[in-house]
């Protein structure tokens, strides 16, 4: 890390220096050298040392010179040259004070390795602040675009009822109601698209912000926002501060607890699809933004490329399409597929009419597509994008030739796997099911299909022989066999409920099994 100026004024005010600094945080120094007074030519990057006595020799050559000078401190002469000086008396020799120097060097060399590593080992944000607050040491807070809390950091002093950190630390966001909210908002909207970070105090309230603009592409995408209660903000911290706002736009690219401050507006939706725990708060917002509410009905789909397709390009044209067809959805790219959120308001799940809009991109761009069953809370995303994938396993399983597979089709083949697998089969299958399916497989009969059928249709004969394309005569033939077979008497109209349902289950866990 190259230190300024600044940030040595802080570093070395136990030595009591006089200072004649601009207000500029980019009074970098990369490199320091004995001041010669014979030169002409000085480096606006490089911090001379040097007597106040040499100095008066070069009247005129020194503006924005950056300067440690020993002896007697003339400020008409800074301001005449317009340089940088931070001067000292003559009880420090050039040496001792080129000591101290090359020390402070280290300590920030060592910090700023300290937040590289952090980042490059994609430790969790709440590592990177840790470090941060190792040399930044007023409490710090993370903001969303929204205005919703990502991280507080820090101690924060019960004290702060007057500011808006009490509000986002009890609620997770800002609310308009707040009354500092409108005068923050007008004082920050101003600076909105301020690259470095900058001061915000309020008339009539006790507390000073310093607020760092996150950006990501170009685009603004959240704060770094610290309160003045352990130390003042000077200009050697608000140096400190743009540094760790640098790191935290590089980290966001790699840290995946950060991907929330992306410059993608959807970017939540991705921590949600990763597991990675979401503030509720922050998903109130981000839906808000939309007109969503959390517990409003969704569901979700993934459209799959074929695997000798796939093209970053392609998906780009996809994602173009599906936003004019689905104008309201939540749509963004996620492993080699797109993934549409729709709201069951903006989009009636009637089943159809949803295959007929997705049949066309199936058409034209040769997709295989998953469709969740309806969700209640968006939370609960990742579960319903699993419910996508696994209907399209279970569906091409069944034919590949279909391209539209939905869940809900799927539910009792996800059910009899997971329940088979977990515990065995034997403990759920009815023993003369199971004798009618093995008899099934040998001699190549639908038995088991027509005692499922009889049963689901409340053993009418006439209804169920319909439903299986069969001769009301056929169905009576086929349960005699199962009498004779097994011993389930389906013309006994008393037979018990819980028996019928264990035979009706068991018939529909084997078809799923096949």
């Amino acid at each position: 890390m190259n230190i300024n100026m600044h940030v040595l004024l802080d570093e070395l005010r136990d030595l009591n220096p006089q200072s004649y600094l601009n207000d500029s945080i980019d009074l970098t120094i990369r490199s320091i050298a004995v001041f010669d007074k014979t030169s002409d030519d000085f480096s606006a990057d490089t911090l001379y040392l040097a007597t106040t006595s040499a100095l008066a020799a070069c009247e005129g050559k020194l503006e924005n010179v950056n300067l440690i000078a020993v002896g007697l401190f003339d400020p008409d002469f800074a301001k005449r040259n317009r340089c940088n000086i931070i001067c000292f008396n003559d009880s420090l020799t050039p040496v001792e004070i080129a000591g101290h120097i090359f020390g402070i060097q280290k300590k920030y060399d060592d910090w700023n390795n300290k937040l590289l590593s952090a980042m490059i080992a994609k430790k969790p944000m709440k590592n990177l602040f840790d470090i941060a607050l190792e040399e930044i040491h007023n409490p710090m807070m993370l903001i969303g675009p929204l205005n919703t809390l990502i991280l507080a950091a820090g101690v924060i002093p019960e004290s702060c009822t007057d500011t808006i950190w009490r509000e986002l630390l009890a609620e997770g966001y800002l609310s308009y109601e707040h009354p500092l909210y409108s005068e923050f908002l007008k004082m920050v909207e101003k600076k909105y698209s301020e690259q470095q970070p900058f001061i915000v105090k309020f008339p009539m309230h006790n507390y000073t912000y310093l607020i760092g603009n996150i950006f990501q592409s170009g685009k603004r995408c959240g704060a770094l926002q610290l309160i003045e209660v352990n130390q003042p903000f000077s200009l050697g911290q608000i140096t400190l501060v743009a540094h760790f706002k640098s790191i935290l736009e590089q980290a966001i690219k790699t840290i995946p607890d950060l991907q929330i401050l992306s410059s993608n507006s959807n970017a939540f939706v991705y921590q949600l699809l990763n597991h990675i725990y979401v503030r509720e708060s922050i998903i109130i917002n981000c839906l808000q933004s939309k007109g969503w509410k959390v517990f409003d009905e969704f569901f979700c789909l993934n459209f799959m490329q074929n695997k000798m397709q796939k093209d970053d390009i392609f998906l780009k044209i996809i994602m173009q399409e599906l936003s004019r067809v689905f104008p309201a959805a939540i749509i963004l790219d996620y492993k080699d597929g797109v993934v549409v959120i729709l709201r069951h308001t903006d989009f009636a799940f009637d089943r159809e009419h949803l295959k007929g809009k997705l049949s066309l991109f199936v058409k034209k761009f040769f997709l295989t597509i998953g469709v969740s069953s309806v969700f209640y809370d968006f939370k609960n995303l990742k579960r319903h994008y699993d419910e996508c994938s696994l209907a399209i396993k279970y569906g091409l399983d069944q034919d590949h030739t279909v391209s539209i597979h939905f869940f809900n089709d799927h539910v009792f083949r996800h059910l009899s796997r997971f329940i088979f697998v977990e515990n065995g089969k034997n403990q759920f299958i009815h023993t003369k099911v199971e004798l009618l399916h093995q008899y099934d497989l040998k001699n190549d009969t639908e038995l088991a299909k027509t005692l499922l059928t009889y049963f689901q249709f409340g053993q009418n004969k006439s209804l169920a022989a319909e439903k299986m394309h069969l001769h009301r005569n056929t169905l009576t033939y086929r349960l005699n066999i199962i009498k004779n077979l097994v011993d389930i008497d389906c013309s006994n109209r008393n037979m018990d409920e819980n028996e019928i349902f264990h035979i009706m289950l068991s018939c529909k866990f084997l078809e799923y099994m096949l």
